[in-house]
């Protein structure tokens, strides 16, 4: 074949190789109209994970991710108050095991707005006191009263009293405006007196059996307002009798003695009395 014949077949196959290459037409007419979630198109998206986190907005911040996040401290414990622990001892009995009878303490009548007299200190042994007891009171202030009362903390002296009897007791006034309540169950009470000139002398609407009083003025009042002391006397059995007496003080309470002759012994402290005694 000569050298014009070989280059026109080399140009035969280039334009052939053209026309079978070449682009479609663009096609005519409006885009095809998706419908339905199956007819979207799908692209394939390959999620790469890092070692570190990116950055994300929260609450209109951009927080870093890759900081450590602050660890909270443990909660650290309330404190809490101590409570005071006591011990309890149990009640008071006796030698036998028995509880000991019951003492009424003396009441002040709420009445008058006086106070209990305190007791005062404990003094020496007995038999080693620092002053003599006084004549009146020799004979009675021997055995259980000495150690009830104490010690003499001042010298006998003479006092007025007024005196009346009940039906389970006795009541003194003293000139200290102390009124002093003594029943024959042995109970002790001390009451100011409260009665001032002008108030009623008893009260018209109690009546006494016959044989009876009512207490008046001073004892009247502490009578009446007070009613473990109206329970403990009962009516009186006699109108009231001044006297004068004999008074000694004492650690624990008090000595004097009565217009009928008769010792008394009342310990403050205990709410109780001794008598009538003989001097």
């Amino acid at each position: 074949m000569s050298r014009y014949a070989g280059l026109g077949v080399t140009i035969a196959l280039v334009l052939l190789l053209a026309a079978c290459g070449g682009d479609d037409p663009a096609p005519g007419g409006d885009p095809p109209i998706l419908t339905g979630p199956e007819s979207m198109p799908k692209h394939l998206a390959t999620i790469v994970l890092t070692d570190t986190p990116t950055p994300v907005l929260a609450g209109g911040e951009v927080v870093d991710l890759s900081q450590p996040t602050a660890t909270p401290e443990p909660p650290r414990p309330t404190a809490t108050l101590t409570p005071y622990v006591g011990i309890f001892l149990g009640a008071a009995s006796g030698e036998e095991g028995e509880p000991p009878p019951t003492v009424a303490p003396f009441v002040v009548n709420p009445g008058a707005g006086g106070a209990p007299v305190a007791s005062g200190p404990i003094g020496s042994a007995a038999g080693s006191c620092g002053m003599a007891v006084a004549a009146p009171f020799t004979s009675a202030y021997a055995g259980n009263v000495q150690q009830r009362l104490g010690c003499p903390v001042g010298g006998g002296g003479q006092v007025q009293l007024v005196m009346q009897p009940f039906e389970r007791g006795v009541m003194f006034w003293r000139d200290t405006r102390q009124i002093y309540v003594l029943a024959h169950n042995g109970q002790f009470w001390q009451i100011p007196d409260g009665w001032q000139e002008g108030m009623p002398a008893d009260d018209p609407a109690l009546a006494p059996p016959g044989g009876l009083v009512q207490p008046v003025r001073g004892f009247g009042l502490a009578w009446r307002s007070n009613g473990a002391v109206r329970d403990a006397l009962g009516w009186g059995t006699q109108p009231e009798t001044p006297a004068s007496s004999t008074w000694q003080d004492f650690e624990r309470g008090a000595m004097f003695t009565a217009p009928d002759g008769h010792v008394y012994a009342v310990y403050t402290a205990e709410g109780q009395h001794s008598g009538p005694l003989s001097p």
